[in-house]
């Protein structure tokens, strides 16, 4: 018997260790005037070594530890399939530490304590928690991108901000607040119903007040996001209308005539609240980091029945040395049977 407890012993497998995202790490920085710490995921952009002179955008996305695997896994697969997104910084901001996700985020993403009333602490011993946006963008402005931007070569005229559902609420909180803070927001499914629909208000205070505003926004929303509201009052209406809540606050925006604002609304048919969040991802960073695109292919010419491939534009033509004679006048790669085209102009 005791042969046998040390044999299932040494064929044990070792304690799994955590895969870490390539060319990641996790910064811890301090917030002692909110009585809490957080840790933020950073990504680097592949190659990020080869130039130490090239600052690059840096995306901020909220709820770090759902989305930073996604984040940098979509960042990498639209690259590699030729679409040409230009590399960038991911910044994953993440809860506060020892919290957990929903209490952090429902405190930190929240304008006002007016929040579910019904709503249950997921923290024993302490009671839910709304309202404090405004003193976690203070520490986001005055704290955290200044530290970032220090240790990293972040581009600080090209900050995109991401958030989903109350992380859209903050990021609209902070549109109206200090909207410089990032160029470019993408906001999907944002929480517009919240406290009666105060940024509704907020806009038209914010109208009243300003002739400009100074950003590139990109509103996402599913098709499925407007149903029955289960706790109507006092702080809601009967039903989450989000997808019409969404596009009025668009319409109110594009009535202002902010000469420094654009502006854009998409609605993604059959998606519901969750299911939006991953397609709704690759617009925004096809939106906020085109890159180059796709290069154009064009189809195997009809009195060509040999030929196999697409025809692709030829790749910018380089130096040639004395005496190499021109290459044909079509501009194109003209594919033959068997012969595939060249690494170069592979999508």
């Amino acid at each position: 018997m005791i042969r046998l407890l040390v044999a299932l012993l040494l064929a044990a497998p070792a304690a799994a260790e955590p895969w870490p995202l390539p060319r990641s790490e996790v910064v811890a920085i301090p917030a002692p005037e909110l009585g809490r710490s957080y840790s933020h995921i950073v990504v680097l952009p592949p190659g990020h070594e080869a130039d130490p002179a090239r600052r690059y955008p840096a995306l901020f996305f909220t709820d770090a530890p759902q989305s930073a695997a996604l984040l940098a896994g979509m960042m990498t697969r639209l690259s590699a399939g030729g679409r040409g997104l230009e590399p960038a910084i991911l910044v994953g901001l993440g809860y506060a530490d020892g919290d957990t996700g929903q209490y952090s985020r429902r405190r930190d993403y929240t304008p006002t304590p007016h929040g579910d009333i019904d709503a249950v602490s997921d923290m024993p011993g302490r009671p839910v928690a709304y309202g404090e946006a405004e003193a976690y963008r203070r520490h986001l402005e005055r704290v955290v991108l200044p530290a970032l931007e220090r240790r990293f070569r972040i581009d600080p005229g090209r900050r995109i901000y991401l958030g989903h559902s109350y992380g859209g609420l903050f990021g609209v909180h902070i549109l109206l607040t200090e909207p410089a803070m990032f160029s470019h927001y993408i906001l999907i499914s944002p929480s517009l119903w919240y406290d009666r629909k105060l940024m509704l208000a907020r806009e038209r205070g914010y109208a009243t007040l300003h002739r400009d505003l100074r950003a590139k926004v990109l509103f996402l929303i599913g098709g499925e996001e407007t149903i029955p509201d289960p706790d109507p009052e006092p702080f809601g209406n009967a039903m989450n209308a989000m997808v019409e809540d969404q596009e009025a606050f668009v319409a109110a925006l594009k009535g202002r005539g902010y000469p420094s604002l654009t502006v854009e609304s998409r609605v993604l048919p059959g998606e519901d609240h969750g299911s939006v969040y991953v397609p709704a991802v690759r617009m925004g960073l096809e939106w906020a980091l085109p890159g180059t695109g796709r290069p154009e292919r064009l189809p195997c010419p009809k009195d060509q029945p040999n030929c196999r491939y697409p025809r692709w534009p030829k790749p910018p033509p380089q130096e040639k040395p004395v005496g190499m004679p021109e290459s044909g006048a079509t501009g194109l790669w003209e594919g033959r049977e068997g012969d595939p085209p060249p690494a170069s102009t592979l999508p």
